[in-house]
């Protein structure tokens, strides 16, 4: 057994406390430079995210010793989830690209 799950889990506790963090939009960040910075790195997250499930469903996909509780939805119904989610992280990715682009192009007011 990994410790994947914990590892998932721990990273989704950061997200959590940066999310909690930046509630206030009047004391959260101090520049755009700022905001960028985050969401560039968000955008990472992203990337990162889309790679783990096109390896989690190519895992499912190659798992033959898996039973399902429902014959109408066997493993490959679970993997196709999985890509459906794959593809929603791309797609978030490709949106933070252009939130970065788009935050590069802010400066503080005089």
């Amino acid at each position: 057994m990994t410790d994947h799950p914990a590892a998932a889990a721990a990273a989704a506790a950061l997200i959590r406390d940066l999310a909690g963090a930046t509630r206030d939009p009047r004391d959260a960040y101090g520049s755009p430079a700022d905001v960028a910075s985050v969401t560039e790195s968000l955008r990472e997250l992203a990337r990162h995210l889309e790679d783990a499930l096109k390896h989690l469903a190519r895992h499912v996909d190659h798992r033959d010793d898996w039973a399902t509780t429902d014959a109408a939805q066997p493993p490959r119904y679970a993997s196709g989830k999985i890509r459906s989610a794959n593809a929603q992280a791309r797609n978030t990715a490709r949106a933070l690209e252009q939130a970065v682009e788009a935050l590069d192009r802010l400066r503080p007011a005089p």
